[in-house]
């Protein structure tokens, strides 16, 4: 695939995450305006929201093994204009039975636009995933840029159906760069077989058991997501007291945590610095720690604080990172396990705005401090995952991650060492001095064999040693004059 169209394809794909992020909070960032324009009472808008859901419901599974079959780019398309259809559609209707058919359409182009676009990042050559995690960058840049509009335009007495055009007008943008755009080579293995999820021939029970874990997460991580998008705004007005604005920018927080996150999950996953199991647990621990903080706190400024902490550890890219395992532990039906995993989180777009809904006919807090529950059994889940996945491992796969840990920060002293060298070099160079020096080789060495403890091995040491310093004096014949390396 050519570089620069890979280029093109991930800016068309990244620039849909965008428009998607502002899709996915839309609503519950309109719901008082909303509930005026429908004449209904706050959790009637709720309910409709539930409709996202059953669209995901609906479509993730059948889309995602179709995607598997006939190619990513139709999918992609798809979802482009479903929601394309939703953005228009929402703020020119006054009907609420019509409200909920162009919800449950904008659920159906969250699962077209899924199911074409995570496994495509991984046929772009995207080993680790780590492409799949910027999707979540992409995502909450949407969302972190919607609330402060919406915010702004309230107070300004705008018509809340500007946001709604804006990102339809996007979404035409991205319909004229897609079409000049080829997608990369899919892979086609045998039909009769290859997509199949389970093969009895190899199926073991840890499998069947992480497969369930995995399962259920695709519903917990997006419920824990979409509780809180969803009442945040509310629960700042109504408990915390807080202006209009001061309460939309809690979202934004959140929303600027899970970028943040993105960028810190993206770098770790590059650079292979910790397995993916080990940094969900972590993650999904501090996520429960900081949501009791928003729940419980009674500071403004400690639930700031706490409301982006919040979105780096729940939305930071932890739902992406579940796929990436989902995905590896069953490389040959890609479509297939994204339909699972997001047929389950659109069983959380469905069952949340119901339940919360109900909650807050009792109070906005009890909406939101419902999360709580959501977390804890995330948490959960993930300490048995762990503890299946390690199970799986080689009994050696602990010193290896070791030896991964210790190779990467040898690499790094030894680019600092040929910094070194090359300074010393040029300054060779200046005074006319001579690159190879007897007496300092023999000084490195007598003090390497001094440090040795393990003398068994010193023969392996020296030999190390010897081929760094052949090669640092290479590195300084190569300097010119003008003090570049050749």
């Amino acid at each position: 695939m050519m570089v620069a169209n890979r280029k093109q394809l991930s800016i068309v794909l990244y620039l849909n995450y965008i428009v998607h992020g502002m899709g996915l909070i839309i609503l519950t960032q309109n719901m008082k305006a909303l509930s005026s324009a429908w004449s209904s009472p706050i959790a009637t808008v709720s309910y409709v929201i539930s409709g996202i859901g059953i669209g995901r419901l609906v479509a993730y599974y059948l889309l995602g093994s179709l995607s598997d079959r006939y190619g990513r780019k139709v999918f992609v398309v798809l979802g482009m204009i479903s929601y394309f259809i939703f953005f228009v559609g929402i703020p020119l209707t006054k009907d609420i039975q019509v409200a909920y058919l162009l919800a449950i359409l904008a659920g159906v182009a969250n699962s077209a636009l899924d199911s074409g676009t995570y496994p495509t990042f991984m046929e772009m050559a995207d080993k680790n995933g780590a492409a799949n995690i910027l999707i979540k960058a992409a995502l909450s840049l949407g969302e972190f840029v919607l609330p402060i509009f919406i915010g702004m335009n309230e107070n300004l007495g705008g018509w809340y159906g500007f946001a709604f055009l804006i990102a339809a007008g996007l979404l035409l943008i991205n319909f004229l760069l897609i079409s000049r755009t080829t997608f990369p080579k899919q892979t086609t293995p045998d039909r009769q077989s290859t997509h199949r999820l389970i093969d009895g021939t190899k199926m073991t029970r840890t499998k069947l058991g992480l497969i369930a874990i995995l399962s259920v997460y695709g519903y917990t991580s997006m419920a824990l997501m979409i509780l809180f998008t969803q009442w945040i705004t509310l629960y700042g007005t109504d408990v915390l007291h807080l202006s209009n604005m001061q309460a939309h920018f809690l979202l934004s927080l959140y929303s600027a945590g899970s970028i943040t996150g993105v960028l810190v999950l993206f770098t770790l996953l590059k650079r292979a610095l910790f397995k993916d199991k080990t940094l969900i647990v972590w993650l999904n621990g501090l996520s429960l720690l900081t949501l009791l903080i928003i729940c419980y706190a009674t500071n403004p400024l400690v639930v700031s604080i706490a409301s982006f902490i919040f979105g780096l550890t729940a939305a930071g890219g932890v739902m992406q990172v579940g796929l990436n395992i989902f995905l590896s532990l069953f490389p040959q039906a890609k479509g297939r396990v994204t339909g699972i995993y997001f047929s389950f989180g659109s069983l959380a777009s469905f069952s949340v705005p119901i339940i919360t809904g109900m909650l807050s006919q009792m109070s906005t807090a009890a909406a939101l401090r419902s999360n709580l529950i959501i977390a804890v059994l995330s948490f959960v889940l993930w300490i048995v995952g762990k503890r299946l996945m390690d199970a799986t491992d080689p009994s050696f796969q602990k010193e290896r991650n070791q030896i991964n840990w210790i190779d990467f920060w040898i690499l790094k002293l030894l680019q600092r060492r040929f910094k070194l060298v090359e300074s010393i070099g040029r300054k060779k160079l200046k005074d006319n001095a001579v690159i190879f020096d007897p007496a300092r080789e023999k000084e490195i060495f007598n003090k390497i064999d001094r440090q040795i403890t393990d003398v068994e091995n010193r023969a392996y040491y020296q030999a190390i040693f010897q081929s760094i310093l052949m090669h640092s004096k290479h590195c300084q014949s190569q300097i010119k004059k003008g003090g570049t390396i050749e």
